[in-house]
């Protein structure tokens, strides 16, 4: 009897990035920040939902997609192609050296680092009893608020049954995060008070945390990327 011959497995469409991601864009109406940094780029095309197929072609770029409250995604946000990433250097309180200042008129000026098209500060972080935690944040005015990784939970001294679940977007998908309030986020010298953060599982948060718009909202913002420097002033 002869065998049945096996169906051929169905072959896997490569396509350009940019290209595959204009034409998604036209189709479904959502903004991509950063697509130039895909040129030349290819990537496999699969899944039939728009969420898997955008986390398909950028396998290999660090990304944030936001959606809104009906699923719809809203914006992508490309970073740059997957590097190792080196934080830049913690500043010891004390040790006489400054990362940052601020002014008598309420500005406040950062440094920052470049990854790809997107922008990293060093700040600091206070929970419950004083304890500060420096931590480095993404620059992201498409998130809501301040996204860390919930290893820092016990690390900032917060109550892990005080915090109450939420499901937000990531660049992973929508995942379950645990909301807390931070006695206060320092930037620099300024110090703001109570503010809302989102912890997310470390593996799902793909290592990088970020500084939302529940804080950069109260200021005007500047980045001057050839001095690499974030400049903050109140509202």
């Amino acid at each position: 009897m002869p065998a049945t011959p096996r169906p051929k497995p169905k072959p896997v469409q490569v396509v350009e990035v940019k290209a595959e991601l204009e034409r998604l864009m036209s189709r479904h109406g959502f903004e991509a920040r950063g697509i130039e940094q895909t040129a030349d780029a290819r990537a496999r095309v699969e899944g039939g939902n728009l969420l898997t197929r955008l986390h398909a072609l950028l396998e290999n770029f660090d990304h944030v997609i936001v959606t809104a409250p009906n699923n719809r995604i809203e914006r992508v946000i490309i970073l740059g192609e997957k590097v190792a990433y080196v934080p830049p250097p913690m500043v010891v309180e004390g040790d006489g050296k400054s990362q940052s200042s601020a002014s008598d008129t309420g500005e406040v000026v950062l440094s920052t680092q470049r990854k790809g098209s997107a922008h990293i500060v060093n700040i600091t972080l206070e929970g419950p009893n004083k304890q500060r935690v420096q931590q480095s944040l993404l620059i992201d005015t498409g998130a809501d608020q301040v996204v860390l990784p919930a290893s820092l939970i016990g690390s900032l001294g917060l109550a892990a049954d005080g915090l109450r679940s939420q499901q937000v977007q990531t660049a992973n998908g929508a995942v379950e995060a645990r909301i807390g309030t931070l006695v206060a986020i320092w930037l620099g010298e300024r110090r703001i008070a109570d503010v809302d953060a989102a912890f997310i599982e470390d593996s799902l948060l793909g290592g990088q945390a970020l500084l939302g718009m529940n804080v950069l909202g109260r200021f005007q913002m500047t980045i001057d990327d050839e001095n690499s420097r974030l400049t903050l002033v109140s509202k």
